[in-house]
């Protein structure tokens, strides 16, 4: 060969080459260049090739893509196995050694023309089981198509060869408790049964009375269960029901009695007097199909419940421990032929929460039927003494036990929504309560001084536009001359408006939405459990939304968990810390492996000047006699600061609002703000003042003090009988 003509040929060589090494496995049937051979005993391009397209089917392998490994098979071997089943195969192995990546490197290869062997090693990365490592040797052919691989289930792993398998024998440590701040359990465990079966077991001549015995202990129906049971893979676990050991004692020696059943002991959650502030624990329910090769990666079993919500879900990894086991090869009539490892399960961690027992259970029994919600935070430290949703739900139900059907299935279907948690993820308009914020941005802009004055009557003609009215209208009395901090203590609607009209013109637009973004409005608060952010608009956009966002109406929407935050932040002074629901998280020993520190999030902008005249006007609303919320608030013992909201809805009656803190500054006692929330209820002086001043004389009381009797009682926790008439002794407004 004249050397022109070979380094042409090697050229021509090289660039295909190259082409290989940046292109995957093409389907079978797609168009392929050919690539040069040289005869002999050992073809080192054709070895070149087939080392190329094995690295193609491992790096897919190491992203888990098994389209694309399967697309490197050859015809006889996709014929012999279907991409389904490939992809079962490989996703059946990552899930039983817990596999969390894998890194390849190929050894060796040897080829002729058409026939190639190429040695590699595969390093597993497994979650429970470190690393486990393996040699084994791909063998691949060359066809029309080019290199294609003869795939058998020893390239996953050799010990699987000759029909043998992984299996992994579980040991489920035990999960976390949680506590409320004083050491009284919310949430523990019991022994309990697990109940399912394998379909695939299950003998025709018998599914009937099976499905009929498992129908009578669960929440299903015979047919509803034939239904799970055929869209179940015959090999796998079907979950149904757990129950405690008495409840299943009567049924056990039936279930025997029948093929595929399979009975097992777990630890079953228990949530401590029906449960105890449930949005904030949450609950348990089975590993959602979505997610279930994510867990089983960690070690779960299929019928594993994992926290689905409030902090058993937040802190699911802390509470479940980790899960441990042995991880066997076996051989098809089940005996095994050897251990691969083993791993000891760790116990979960228990959690101390900051909550209050006594505190949540009193303002829990408070609520009747109404749908709700009150938060109590600790001033100087962020600490979530009460979180209270309602309507509220029993956690119990979601463990399967003894529950009437009819309660769970209530849960979702309710109009009322009692698993929805008001607290954190409701989103409601402000109402009054939003004037703090406005009352701020006025000083804070230069336009106001606390002194300034201004002529409160029942309306004002806003922006050259448009009417709007103040709540005094329904009463026939308006405030009058007010000076700013008296605004406030009035609510005084027409003040506000102009705040929001001057704001806009003097082209200050936006600055009202700084100051409430400044104040943790519109944001998340970064509490332990899911939360909304609410809605605060970056500007207003026009005078009249502007009038309205100043107080508290527009597209403003907040959550009750958001407001105590920043009334907290008013009352120690001008520190926002990040709410928590966390004392501390402690292992089966005993130690500590989180202790709160409280988070200081951010400093509210404003002055001392500006902070001690919003300050003295939210005194003024509970302590002067001109106050929205001076008559709920009469005879008080505990000094206290707070300010009335009803919020306007489309949906028909205001939301009732009322939010403030303590001033007791007793060395042994925090002093607390208080959020209440009533939805659809009417005005906050009316409705939420009460539960307000509730809350306070419960914790000042240690839960002895129940504050009077809330409009909507006959005597402390007890509804009123339909024939009376609510107590209508607070008529201020507002």
């Amino acid at each position: 060969m004249k050397p022109r003509v070979r380094r042409l040929f090697i050229f021509a060589w090289l660039t295909l080459l190259a082409m290989t090494l940046t292109a995957g496995c093409l389907p079978l049937g797609s168009e392929q260049v050919g690539y040069p051979t040289w005869s002999g005993g050992g073809d080192i391009a054709a070895a070149a090739d087939a080392q190329q397209t094995l690295g193609v089917f491992l790096t897919a392998w190491t992203a888990e893509d098994y389209p694309a490994m399967y697309a490197c098979l050859s015809s006889l071997s996709q014929d012999g196995v279907s991409l389904d089943e490939f992809t079962r195969v490989y996703q059946d192995a990552a899930q039983t050694m817990t596999l969390e990546n894998l890194q390849t490197q190929v050894l060796s290869s040897l080829a002729e023309a058409h026939h190639a062997e190429v040695a590699y090693r595969v390093n597993f990365e497994t979650r429970l089981f470190g690393s486990l490592e393996t040699d084994t040797t791909a063998v691949l052919i060359r066809s029309q198509d080019g290199w294609r691989i003869q795939w058998e289930i020893g390239m996953l792993l050799p010990d699987l060869r000759g029909g043998n398998q992984l299996a992994f024998v579980h040991e489920q440590p035990s999960r976390g408790r949680i506590f409320d701040r004083s050491g009284a359990p919310l949430a523990t465990y019991e022994t309990a049964l697990a109940i399912g079966v394998v379909p695939g077991e299950i003998l025709p001549e018998q599914a009937e009375g099976l499905l009929a015995t498992l129908a009578e202990i669960s929440f299903y129906s015979p047919d509803s269960l034939a239904q799970l049971v055929k869209s179940t893979p015959e090999d796998w676990y079907l979950p149904v029901v757990s129950l405690s050991l008495a409840s299943a004692a009567p049924y056990i020696d039936a279930l025997r009695a029948f093929n595929g059943v399979r009975i097992s002991e777990i630890r079953s959650r228990v949530y401590a007097d029906g449960g105890v502030a449930p949005h904030v624990l949450g609950y348990m329910l089975f590993i959602p199909e979505e997610h279930l090769d994510e867990y089983l990666r960690r070690g779960y079993r299929q019928d594993d419940r994992i926290g689905a919500a409030g902090l058993e879900a937040a802190f699911e990894s802390e509470l479940a421990g980790q899960h441990g086991g042995s991880l066997y090869v076996v051989s098809p009539s089940g005996e095994i032929r050897s251990l691969l490892a083993t791993a000891e399960p760790l116990p979960g961690q228990s959690i101390t929460t900051t909550l209050d027992k006594t505190l949540q259970m009193r303002l829990q029994a408070s609520l009747g039927d109404l749908r709700a919600a009150v938060v109590v935070i600790e001033v100087d430290t962020g600490r979530v003494l009460a979180l209270v949703s309602n309507p509220h739900f029993n956690p119990n139900a979601f463990d399967l036990t003894e529950i009437d059907r009819s309660l769970l299935e209530s849960y979702f279907s309710a109009p009322s929504q009692p698993l929805f948690n008001r607290a954190t993820q409701g989103q409601y308009p402000l109402g009054s309560i939003f004037k703090v914020i406005s009352m701020s941005a006025a000083l804070e802009s230069g336009l106001y001084r606390p002194g300034s004055r201004f002529f409160c009557g029942q309306s004002l003609w806003v922006c050259n536009s448009v009417t709007l009215y103040d709540w005094t209208q329904s009463y026939g009395i308006a405030s009058g001359d007010l000076s700013l901090v008296e605004g406030l203590m009035r609510s005084c609607n027409p003040w506000f408006y102009r705040i929001g009209e001057s704001l806009f013109t003097d082209d200050k637009d936006g600055f009202l939405s700084e100051m409430a973004y400044s104040f943790g409005l519109g944001i998340p608060t970064g509490i332990d459990i899911v939360e909304a952010p609410g809605n605060i608009p970056l500007v207003a956009g026009s005078c009249v939304n502007s009038a309205q966002i100043a107080i508290g109406q527009g597209e403003v929407l907040v959550t009750p968990v958001q407001v105590a935050a920043f009334f907290a932040a008013l009352a120690n002074g001008g520190s926002l810390y990040r709410p928590t629901l966390i004392e501390n998280l402690r292992t089966l020993s005993g130690e500590q492996t989180y202790t709160f520190v409280p988070d200081l999030q951010r400093t509210l902008p404003i002055s001392d000047e500006t902070l001690a005249a919003v300050t003295e006007g939210l005194r003024m609303v509970v302590e002067e006699p001109q106050g929205t919320a001076y008559r709920p608030m009469e005879g008080l013992s505990t000094p206290i600061s707070g300010k009335t909201g009803t919020a306007e809805t489309p949906t028909g009656t205001s939301h009732a609002w009322f939010a403030g803190y303590t001033r007791a500054h007793d060395p042994d006692r925090p002093d607390i703000a208080v959020v209440v929330l009533l939805e659809n209820s009417g005005e906050g002086s009316v409705m939420a003042a009460p539960l307000f001043r509730r809350a306070v004389a419960l914790y000042f009381s240690d839960g002895g003090d129940p504050g009077g009797i809330l409009p909507w009682e006959s005597e402390p926790y007890v509804l009123y009988k339909p024939e009376q008439e609510p107590d209508d002794a607070f008529t201020t407004g507002e």
